[in-house]
């Protein structure tokens, strides 16, 4: 039986600078670092019960590459205000591809990119 999603993973060219972005911009906190002969380093981040799995070797893309292909086109973090939160990152020089903006049901969200250009979006569930 399925119990739930262990963890996301996520390409990066640069698993340190990755890190460094999830921790110090994102605040999730770093819970293992593993030593791989296959993958290199592997760093573990989470943050409240969701879990991303951090790795190198990727080959940076061109803005834009990956859209409308099947897959997992980004990954969405909860949060409890929209507005706060997008003022927080933008502060620490994050650049945001849609501010925040009220969508279906009264969701409110907002896009940014990772230093790989991995989109993030940050949500909050209407009441």
């Amino acid at each position: 039986m399925i119990q739930g999603v262990a963890h996301i993973a996520v390409v990066t060219t640069d698993v340190e600078q990755a890190a460094a972005f999830y921790t110090e911009v994102l605040g999730f906190k770093e819970t293992l670092r593993l030593e791989t002969t296959h993958s290199g380093t592997i760093v573990f981040v989470s943050a409240n019960g969701t879990q991303l799995e951090l790795f190198g070797g990727g080959q940076p893309k061109e803005p834009g590459e990956g859209e409308g292909k099947v897959g997992y086109p980004h990954v969405a973090l909860r949060v409890d205000d929209v507005e706060a939160e997008y003022e927080r990152l933008k502060s620490l020089g994050v650049e945001f591809d849609m501010p925040p903006t009220e969508a279906e049901s009264g969701i409110r969200l907002a896009f940014f990119r990772d230093p790989d250009g991995n989109r993030i979006e940050i949500i909050k569930f209407g009441e």
